[in-house]
């Protein structure tokens, strides 16, 4: 159960919206938060209701620096500030392989393979496609 002081300290965490420094909400590390039939850790269960309703494990989630409670100086007690938390991106799919084409991909179909373009801009060795010279 939340005190007064840390009912208004969530509060305004709550509606700033990151925007304004707000302070640790230090709350019992073991304390019991149920949302519907499933437990959470109080952090995950404010992130959850507050900021990411589709949040679904503490993994997701990692302590900004700002937050004075990462030091552990009171391992007891673990700030529920849900603005102290940042979610941590997965990818939704990964990188495509790189591929290497061979070089004879790269060459115009219809230039034949012994008579070298030239780089200039006067000629090429390459001939037109019927109908576009």
């Amino acid at each position: 159960r939340l005190k007064e002081r840390q009912l208004e300290g969530l509060l305004r965490a709550v509606e700033s919206r990151g925007g304004a420094r707000t302070p640790c909400l230090l709350l019992p590390a073991k304390a019991d938060s149920r949302l519907v039939q499933h437990w959470y850790l109080l952090p995950m269960l404010l992130c959850k209701v507050f900021r990411w309703p589709d949040l679904r494990h503490c993994s997701e989630m990692k302590r900004l620096c700002c937050c004075e409670s990462h030091s552990k100086a009171h391992p007891e007690l673990v700030c529920c500030n849900p603005h102290h938390l940042s979610r941590l991106c997965e990818l939704e799919s990964p990188p495509p392989p790189y591929s290497r084409y061979p070089m004879d991909f790269l060459k115009p179909s219809d230039c034949p393979d012994s008579v070298p373009s030239s780089t200039e801009t006067e000629r090429t060795n390459c001939l037109a496609p019927r109908g576009l010279s």
